[in-house]
C-alpha cells in the first residue's frame, strides 16, 4: 500500500512520479485505543494529599466521581512517562511513576492508586 505524488524537477522540464510507502511513515498513538502505559495505570486513583477519591482510569479515560459531576477526560500518552488528560477545556500533563502506581500533574496534585 503506498501513495503516489508527482515530483517536478526545477532544473529541468521533466516530471516524474515517487512512490512513499505509508509502512515508513512514523506511526501515532492510536486515537480511540489505549496505549500500554494506560493499561497499567487502570484502577481506581486518589489524591495523595487528602486521600480524597478522584475516580477511576478505564481505556482512554478518567472517569470522575459522580461528585464531580464531569465527564470522562480523554487520556493519551505523550512519550516516555508522560500523559495528558483534557479536563473542562485544558489539557494538564502529569509524569508517571509506574512503580510507585503514582502521577503528578504539572499543577503539583499527586495522584495515587487505591
Amino acid at each position: 500500500m503506498g501513495t503516489v505524488c508527482c515530483v517536478e524537477d526545477s532544473g529541468t522540464d521533466s516530471v516524474g512520479t515517487s512512490k512513499i510507502d505509508m509502512d515508513e511513515r512514523e506511526a501515532a498513538s492510536p486515537v480511540n485505543g489505549s496505549s500500554d502505559m494506560l493499561q497499567q495505570l487502570k484502577g481506581h486513583w486518589m489524591r495523595k494529599e487528602d486521600k480524597m477519591s478522584l475516580g477511576a482510569i478505564a481505556g482512554n479515560s478518567m472517569v470522575w466521581e459522580a461528585a464531580y459531576k464531569h465527564k470522562p477526560s480523554p487520556l493519551w500518552e505523550v512519550s516516555g512517562n508522560k500523559i495528558k488528560m483534557s479536563l473542562g477545556g485544558e489539557e494538564h500533563t502529569g509524569t508517571v511513576l509506574l512503580k510507585q502506581s503514582e502521577i503528578t500533574w504539572e499543577d503539583g496534585e499527586v495522584w495515587v492508586r487505591k
